[in-house]
């Protein structure tokens, strides 16, 4: 006779990991998204990139204890990549911030569209165009220091599928 509690299968949504994930997934696409104004028009740019703070919000939110515990970790870091990787993803973090920040000081259709005139000047449109460029080989060195995490959960989660 058994008489151990059965055990309940652990879905995708009860780990924390898997949802960081899909979340982190989806900021990546919405962010692909957003990144090229040319193929989306302007507007359409504008707009996405509000609806796009949502998915950065929550990237930030799952990753708090990171965040929470990262400068305590970077005094403490044993190697040249662990500094590296807190380095790298605070200068995204205020790279992203400032991306969007700009953007909306640059905006020529969300704030108009609201009623809120804007002087758009030279400085913040060059700022808001090079800060975006430079996110894109930031975001590609995050991915890369990420890489073992994210080959993992995909295995994990297409055995789990199967």
């Amino acid at each position: 006779m058994n008489t151990s509690a059965p055990t309940r299968k652990q879905s995708w949504k009860d780990n924390v990991q898997k949802t960081r994930f899909v979340m982190d997934t989806l900021l990546l696409v919405s962010f692909l998204i957003v990144l090229a104004p040319q193929s989306t028009g302007i507007v359409l740019h504008e707009w996405l990139s509000l609806v796009f703070f949502v998915p950065f919000v929550i990237h930030i939110l799952l990753h708090w204890q990171w965040f929470t515990h990262s400068f305590k970790q970077f005094k403490r870091a044993k190697t040249i990549r662990e500094r590296y990787n807190f380095i790298l993803n605070y200068s995204l973090y205020l790279l992203m911030i400032f991306v969007l920040v700009s953007g909306f000081l640059v905006s020529v259709a969300l704030f108009p569209t609201l009623g809120i005139p804007l002087d758009i000047q030279d400085f913040w449109s060059k700022m808001h165009h090079d800060s975006a460029t430079l996110i894109m080989p930031i975001l590609g060195l995050h991915l890369a220091l990420h890489f073992r995490w994210i080959k993992t959960l995909i295995v994990q989660m297409t055995k789990k599928a199967v």
